[in-house]
């Protein structure tokens, strides 16, 4: 809702005289940008969106646990071969493999490490699939909405 400069004031009384004024205007005498219309997200949207906040808190803890296990490694001198990618299947085999510890704790702490990258890893590859469906579930009007995001550079069904 615009305001003037200066007027600084914010009641709810003063919005809601404000919002009836541009209720009550005719929709051809409505300055354009007097009032923006907004989306009120129905349980659909929220269930969606709650999926994908799921994911996001998966991946953030991904990232935890990765550098949780990287930095143990790091802190023990354990590095990969040089031309070996970090969190590919070669490099968790070579985990498991070739980051042997001579004490007992320290190979329990590598394993436990390691464990809790899988297990995430596979949190969020269920997560991606339950949002594929919720989105082919969805009712049209959504999917068309995720259909013309996509469309966008850079946009996929997930941005990040």
């Amino acid at each position: 809702m615009p305001v003037k400069a200066g007027d600084r004031v914010k009641t709810d009384r003063r919005d809601a005289e404000r919002l009836a004024q541009g209720l009550r205007a005719q929709p051809d005498s409505i300055r354009l940008g007097d009032l923006t219309a907004v989306l009120v997200p129905d349980a659909a949207h929220e269930a969606l969106r709650d999926l994908v906040r799921a994911r996001e808190a998966a991946k953030a803890d991904q990232l935890r646990a990765r550098h949780r296990l990287s930095k143990f490694l790091l802190r023990h001198g354990r590095r990969p071969p040089a031309k070996m990618r970090a969190w590919t299947g070669a490099y968790l085999e070579w985990i498991r493999t070739k980051a042997i510890f001579d004490q007992a704790a320290q190979q329990i702490t590598v394993l436990e490490y390691l464990e809790e990258v899988v297990h995430q890893g596979q949190g969020i590859a269920r997560l991606e699939k339950a949002i594929d469906e919720a989105i082919a579930a969805a009712p049209e009007e959504m999917r068309e909405v995720v259909v013309a995001l996509r469309a966008l550079r850079g946009v996929a069904k997930l941005t990040r």
